[in-house]
């Protein structure tokens, strides 16, 4: 269920879109560059060494892919700057060992927003750790009757960038007192069209918690803290304010900045969406 996200403007256009600051996803940047340069310097040693540029680089003008492909993603929380953080929830209490076993497991990538309030651990976050994970589309399998999967891009109808809704949290590894900033996509049922779409899977008929620039504000407001209200928030949205289509098999491959990635393909079967 949605592990995959589309970001293609770059930062600074985030940063306008939002009214933050920048200066922390420069840093970040200058180390990820010289990260990057460690790693070819390791592959000019050693052929066999494979460098991934997922692992090594904050998304700029790229179509990414964050929970297989690239693990840093651009965020808005309450800071007044962007932050950088890696999707899938690192939660403060959780020991090497268990960090190891949530990458491994692919664990926390996802939050169901029916559950938010009793779950751990976003019943810890819920309050006080709401941040927004901004996208320009998010893409979704759909299980056809032979059993193959045909991968939609969707998105919004008139706006560019738009916002998930998310929460996060900071773990310190004891073993070098590194600060890790994650965080977790939260989703809700799918509305008519997205039901028509993500039909399959182990958790079919979901959909990302997309938020209107109303919920926007209330989401990051961290004043509100009664779970009825943050509840309220949570809606499903709807469909008349998305248009999908379907993409290339094994869109996740490859060059990220290649367009083509959410180029439309021809459909195996209407859906009439």
């Amino acid at each position: 269920m949605c592990f995959f996200t589309s970001l293609s403007v770059n930062a600074a256009a985030v940063a306008k879109r939002y009214g933050k600051q920048l200066d922390i996803i420069e840093a970040a940047r200058q180390i990820l560059a010289e990260q990057e340069q460690e790693e070819r310097a390791k592959q000019e040693r050693d052929p066999k060494h494979k460098v991934s540029f997922f692992d090594i680089h904050v998304a700029e003008d790229l179509y990414v892919i964050p929970a297989y492909a690239e693990p840093h993603c651009v965020i808005v929380s309450g800071s007044d700057e962007l932050q950088v953080m890696q999707w899938g929830l690192i939660p403060r209490t959780a020991k090497p060992e268990d960090v190891e076993r949530y990458n491994r497991q692919n664990l926390f990538k996802n939050a169901r927003s029916e559950t938010l309030f009793e779950k751990w651990p976003w019943r810890m976050l819920w309050a006080h750790h709401r941040c927004i994970i901004p996208v320009t589309g998010f893409f979704e399998p759909h299980r056809l009757p032979s059993g193959k999967t045909q991968y939609y891009f969707t998105k919004l109808k008139d706006t560019e960038i738009f916002s998930i809704a998310g929460l996060w949290d900071d773990w310190v590894n004891p073993q070098t007192g590194e600060t890790v900033l994650s965080f977790v996509l939260i989703t809700t049922e799918a509305n008519a069209m997205m039901r028509k779409i993500h039909n399959g899977g182990n958790n079919p008929f979901r959909m990302p918690k997309i938020l209107t620039p109303a919920e926007e504000r209330r989401w990051l407001d961290l004043s509100i803290t009664s779970a009825n209200a943050v509840r309220d928030i949570l809606s499903v949205y709807p469909e008349t304010e998305l248009r999908a289509w379907p993409v290339r098999p094994k869109f996740n491959y490859g060059d990220p900045s290649d367009e083509g990635i959410v180029e439309p393909v021809p459909e195996l079967q209407p859906l009439n969406l």
